[in-house]
């Protein structure tokens, strides 16, 4: 689950999962979503991650697919096998919408509740 936040100058969202992983996804489709990425077809790679539930680990996994988006690849899918997390990343066709330059420490903090895990993030454009 995500929505979008009011902050100044930047996008911010409120994300929540039933777990780290499907955080990851809902900050991947946030990035896909905002910078209006259009996959091509074919091509892939695969990088991979730790799958410790930090914040360290999670800002420096989403700053790791700002980058690569740069690079005109894009984070596509995430599994976690055993105890790592895989990416694949896809070949960018075109970019239809606003850069993100990085995700900020700002508001990055991890809590449980409710059998969810929750935090804001906050994007610089």
């Amino acid at each position: 689950m995500r929505r979008p936040i009011e902050h100044t100058a930047d996008v911010a969202y409120e994300i929540s999962g039933r777990s780290y992983l499907e955080l990851l996804e809902e900050a991947k489709n946030i990035l896909l979503e905002e910078e209006g990425i259009v996959f091509s077809e074919g091509e892939e790679r695969k990088k991979m991650y730790p799958c410790e539930e930090t914040e360290d680990n999670f800002f420096d996994t989403v700053n790791d697919w700002i980058l690569e988006i740069s690079k005109g690849w894009a984070p596509h899918t995430i599994e976690n096998k055993e105890g790592k997390l895989t990416v694949t990343f896809r070949k960018i066709k075109k970019k239809e919408g606003t850069e993100i330059k990085a995700l900020t420490y700002h508001l990055l903090k991890f809590e449980r509740k409710d059998g969810e895990l929750r935090t804001k993030v906050v994007f610089d454009t």
